[in-house]
């Protein structure tokens, strides 16, 4: 499913449309309270949405995966050997966070992601060590956190990474031990999501697993102001729509949207889900095992 996206703008126009008549802005201020209250049912009817879909390296600390992790995925770059999950490491000599892609022992430190004054860089070097030998790639970025994309080869192969801050997980789906998708006989390891987290229930030989899971919906969607954005999914625009101006009808007790339009605007929006058949390409290769966990009592 291609990320495309329309505008706030048009998702209110349609509103009014069905509706008939044009709102004023405080009617629009609850016109989006009631389209986000839509988008949060789609969001929450099924894991498969492709935009929130996210297959990431992992750092399993005590058995378990956390749900947030400050930690970034570095991928595609030409070098591949700088390739894998970089996990903070202190701070960088002007105060910004630095990252360390470790050993499979866990300790040794093998690549390093760090910020020097307004220069972000890769290296084998250790954190806050002066080049130029052992730096693969850098950007000059003077934001706060690693950027995702701009980099550049110094010592390193191209085509330079993309540097990916690691989403907040909203919904395991499942995971594979080690390095994925590297044999095809790669079977999903078990685990079993609790309060404190993914319980890994198969991590022996390496502490990074890679997981798949729906990302959260962190999005407010509005005329990006405040906050918000006004970039809404495309596959959930008309459900959106249809929606918001039934339930607008409904609190002004003059129904004008039929209950079956809306109902058709949802089974479009899963539709196309259905006919990549994700459930059976990806779904049925994932499994969650509870109570097969024996160290837990």
């Amino acid at each position: 499913m291609a990320q495309n996206t329309k505008t706030w703008s048009q998702l209110t126009n349609l509103v009014e449309a069905r509706l008939g008549h044009d709102l004023s802005d405080k009617e629009l201020r609850r016109v989006q309270a009631l389209a986000n209250d839509a988008a949060d049912s789609l969001y929450l009817d099924t894991p498969w949405w492709e935009r929130f879909l996210v297959l990431e390296p992992r750092t399993v600390e005590r058995g378990y995966v956390a749900y947030t992790e400050d930690s970034y995925n570095v991928y595609g770059a030409g070098t591949s050997e700088v390739n894998g999950l970089y996990v903070r490491n202190g701070n960088s000599v002007d105060g910004k966070p630095a990252y360390t892609m470790y050993d499979s022992d866990g300790t040794t430190e093998l690549y390093n992601i760090w910020s020097k004054f307004g220069v972000w860089s890769v290296t084998s070097v250790a954190i806050n060590e002066p080049g130029p030998d052992g730096y693969f790639y850098f950007v000059t970025d003077g934001s706060t956190t690693p950027p995702e994309s701009g980099w550049a080869p110094v010592a390193g192969e191209d085509p330079a990474p993309i540097v990916q801050a690691l989403s907040e997980i909203g919904e395991y789906i499942g995971h594979w031990n080690g390095a994925v998708f590297q044999c095809a006989g790669a079977t999903p390891g078990t685990a079993y999501p609790d309060q404190n987290g993914i319980r890994i229930t198969n991590c022996n030989a390496s502490d990074v697993v890679y997981v798949a899971f729906k990302k959260t919906l962190d999005d407010v969607y509005g005329d990006g102001n405040l906050g918000t954005t006004s970039d809404i999914p495309a596959e959930w625009f008309n459900y959106m729509a249809l929606q918001t101006a039934a339930a607008w009808d409904g609190a002004q007790d003059r129904p004008t949207v039929r209950a079956k339009d809306i109902d058709r605007a949802f089974d479009q929006a899963l539709l196309k889900i259905n006919r990549q058949g994700i459930y059976n390409n990806i779904a049925s290769r994932f499994r969650t095992y509870y109570g097969c966990d024996v160290s837990v009592r």
